[in-house]
């Protein structure tokens, strides 16, 4: 069963962090669908992704844009994350990266104001769980 969890985290591996973390499932599913976004041409949100669990209070906007700027807070829970064609591209190859599991990589942007971090097989249930309450 394949699964994406997506938060927000203060201070975390020494930044404000969106983490993605996925299982290997989760991953193809994640690579499938922000190729399908890309390719549309349309924005959207992370809550929309099969699979996905969004933090709750957390809004992710995956956007197409000619200026590849990389993911900014816009407000509270809000975030943009407006990469280019080629950006996003990267950030698949590095995502494809992940397949042999046990990493993280980050998926760095020209202007990021938040840290995104994806993650296959270092955080599991009982990490998400201890940040519900």
């Amino acid at each position: 069963m394949a699964f994406i969890r997506i938060g927000f985290f203060e201070d975390f591996k020494g930044a404000d962090t969106l983490l993605v973390d996925v299982d290997r499932d989760g991953l193809h599913s994640l690579i499938a669908w922000l190729r399908m976004v890309m390719s549309s041409g349309r924005n959207t949100t992370f809550g929309d992704c099969p699979a996905a669990v969004v933090q709750s209070g957390l809004q992710v906007e995956v956007l197409g844009a000619a200026d590849d700027a990389g993911l900014v807070r816009t407000s509270g829970g809000h975030f943009a994350w407006r990469r280019s064609q080629d950006g996003w591209a990267e950030i698949i190859d590095k995502l494809a990266a992940m397949e042999t599991g046990g990493c993280h990589q980050y998926l760095d942007g020209p202007q990021d104001g938040v840290q995104v971090m994806a993650s296959i097989g270092e955080y599991g249930d009982a990490w998400w769980r201890r940040d519900d309450g």
